[in-house]
């Protein structure tokens, strides 16, 4: 499917795919409070119970954007595999929510993890790749805030694991619209030639 992306990377009408399932013992090393609603919107706490219906409040869907997930920057001398200077990408992410029925918000923490691998025309060992956090609703953007995804590779390592978590974002809900009408998208914030190159080329999952 296409990736649905202005040149920019702003989504619309977005190419959602839903988020990858954690195993328990990766969710309790993300270091997000737990309470509220479950990871991946698959539950609540007791608090968070529609008095009307008796039934817990869902969460927000979580996932990457197709084609976002992966990027590879170059150094500019050319497109070779010597020309790479870093290779990375997201492989999953999970969601915290919790409902504000005084302020008919809901709250929500995403927190994704991917790799990262060093290229050989890297000239630092420390770099920050840009990304970002957005919110649709039954489709359609609503909202989309620009991250930093910074990465370290320390002594002389070439493959590192990073993780990203972004707290508190806030969206509104009342009457009919609940945390399932919104699906919160992350990833990589790609120019036009990185997004062609990604077209180009077929992923090569890092190790």
């Amino acid at each position: 499917m296409p990736f649905p992306i202005e040149p920019t990377g702003t989504p619309r009408r977005a190419a959602f795919r839903p988020a990858r399932a954690l195993g328990l013992a990766a969710l309790l090393v993300l270091p997000l409070a737990l309470g509220g609603c479950s990871w991946l919107g698959m539950g609540s706490s007791d608090d968070d119970t529609d008095p009307d219906a008796g039934l817990p409040k869902p969460c927000p869907t979580v996932g990457v954007l197709d084609g976002a997930d992966r990027v590879t920057l170059f150094s500019g001398r050319g497109k070779d595999l010597t020309d790479v200077v870093i290779r990375a990408e997201i492989r999953k992410s999970v969601i915290k929510c919790e409902y504000d029925t005084d302020e008919k918000q809901i709250s929500f923490d995403v927190a994704f993890d991917g790799t990262a691998d060093l290229g050989p025309a890297a000239t630092s060992r420390d770099m920050t790749i840009p990304g970002f956090i957005a919110v649709t609703r039954h489709g359609y953007m609503v909202s989309k805030q620009p991250l930093d995804i910074p990465l370290s590779f320390e002594g002389s390592a070439r493959t590192i694991k990073f993780l990203k978590t972004i707290d508190e974002t806030k969206i509104p809900y009342g009457g009919e619209l609940d945390g399932s009408a919104y699906e919160i998208i992350v990833g990589f914030q790609l120019t036009k030639d990185q997004l062609d190159y990604n077209h180009k080329v077929p992923a090569i999952p890092l190790k």
